[in-house]
């Protein structure tokens, strides 16, 4: 079942590359030859954007492709860690007691980023809010947001590489629908587990589990 999954992923991965390149490819063609009859700064501007468009993407891949590489182990405040992630995400915090944890500082940082920048994107613009509970065997870090929500029997599948609840798959409304399958391969690469479950008052909380 795991290598069929592994599989089946790898197959979605590379339709899904094949599917978000070919549409910047095709206008950077198109702008290509319309210069050659008639140049525009305007075409160029259009070319360089769509080359922009596909180095995101790649770099995309590339990341996820990573995650199955374990990180070094270091000793870190995690309540530190996160007053620089909400810093960088501009989300206001109140800060938390020291936490301190043995982790791969760069995973921890991507999951969290990804989790808050979920939660800004998808949250219907309602606060975000980012909580640390620091027991004595674990830490659990949780991004709350007031939003819609996820339908109950979609929140394992958001995991999946390019699966979105938006359909379009426009970068526009929603990127490359990559960010969560970083965050679950990173925490299972690393040991920790993370899900999601819709609030009770509304809205959606994304919890992060790591061993002390």
């Amino acid at each position: 079942a795991e290598v069929r999954e592994l599989l089946d992923n790898r197959t979605t991965l590379l339709a899904g590359i094949s599917h978000d390149l070919r549409t910047p490819m095709t206008r950077l063609q198109l702008n290509l030859e319309m210069l050659r009859d008639a140049p525009s700064p305007a075409r160029i501007d259009r070319a360089v954007a769509d080359l922009a468009d596909m180095n995101k993407l790649i770099t995309g891949y590339l990341e996820l492709a990573r995650t199955t590489q374990t990180e070094t182990k270091v000793r870190i405040d995690l309540a530190v860690l996160l007053e620089e992630v909400a810093a960088d995400a501009g989300l206001p915090w109140a800060g938390a007691a020291p936490c301190e944890i043995e982790a791969g500082r760069l995973a921890l940082r991507q999951i969290v980023s990804n989790l808050i920048q979920n939660a800004q994107r998808y949250g219907g613009g309602t606060p975000v809010e980012l909580v640390l509970e620091c027991a004595d065997r674990q830490a659990r870090v949780s991004v709350r947001d007031a939003g819609p929500g996820i339908p109950g029997d979609q929140l394992e599948k958001v995991f999946r590489p390019f699966y979105r609840l938006e359909t379009s798959r426009s970068q526009a409304t929603g990127g490359t629908g990559l960010g969560l399958a970083i965050v679950r391969q990173l925490a299972e690469t690393n040991g920790w587990k993370v899900s999601l479950k819709n609030r009770a008052t509304g809205g959606l909380e994304a919890v992060l589990e790591v061993r002390r």
